[in-house]
């Protein structure tokens, strides 16, 4: 656990990175769209990004 809140190397964590800042994205809200919002990071990010790339 990261108490000191710096970001960490940790690449084991289950969720994935927002792609604009880079913060664990626990949620996404999809607002429209054409617009959508990830959290707890607050970044607004159109819904590309939220579509499954795991290839399943």
């Amino acid at each position: 656990m990261n108490v000191d809140l710096e970001p960490t190397d940790d690449s084991s964590s289950p969720f994935r990175d927002c792609p604009h800042c880079g913060d664990p994205v626990l949620f996404a809200v999809l607002t429209g769209p054409d617009t959508g919002t990830v959290e707890p990071c607050g970044c607004s990010l159109p819904p590309d990004p939220f579509e499954d790339s795991s290839g399943e």
